[in-house]
């Protein structure tokens, strides 16, 4: 039987994939936020979840991305990352900037896109880290926790100004 101090040993060895699942937690998280925030200054809150349902949905395509271009095309994987990592800034500050409602829904498409393939890699990591350990779960539900326990400071700190 193993004893607490294997689980912790586990987890302090993956702390890195454990804080990289969390941040894109947060990230998602907050990026989902930012245009449910932003389609509710152009449109009723009734439709703001039809156009949430389909940026969401962008994410999957992202999540599939990877893995497709992991396997087929190894030696590209890293230009790919790069490019993502672009088009995802880009893409946060045109749904920031938008003055049209169709900016903002392309902005949170590309955005969500570019988070579904960075959420894959950090799964892909995170599971590449765990997956012959005892503490899967644990891990994940610690990523998960830690992601969603930003999100709520955030919310916090965020009305009264301070960032």
């Amino acid at each position: 039987m193993r004893g607490m101090g294997d689980t912790t040993a586990y987890l302090r060895r993956g702390i890195r994939e454990i804080i990289c699942l969390a941040l894109f937690f947060f990230t998602f998280l907050a990026c989902e936020y930012l245009f449910d925030v932003r389609m509710a200054e152009f449109v009723s809150p009734n439709e703001v979840v039809i156009y949430e349902s389909l940026v969401i949905g962008a994410s999957v395509i992202g999540f599939f991305v990877r893995p497709i271009l992991y396997y087929r095309r190894p030696h590209a994987i890293d230009a790919t990352s790069d490019v993502t990592g672009v088009l995802l800034v880009a893409a946060l500050l045109l749904l920031i900037m938008a003055v049209q409602v169709e900016v903002v829904i392309a902005g949170g498409l590309v955005a969500c896109c570019a988070l579904g393939y960075c959420g894959s890699t950090a799964y892909a990591n995170f599971a590449r880290r765990f997956a012959r350990t005892p503490c899967l779960a644990r891990a994940a539900a610690l990523s998960y926790a830690m992601g969603v326990l930003v999100q709520v400071l955030n919310h916090m700190v965020m009305p009264a100004g301070i960032p």
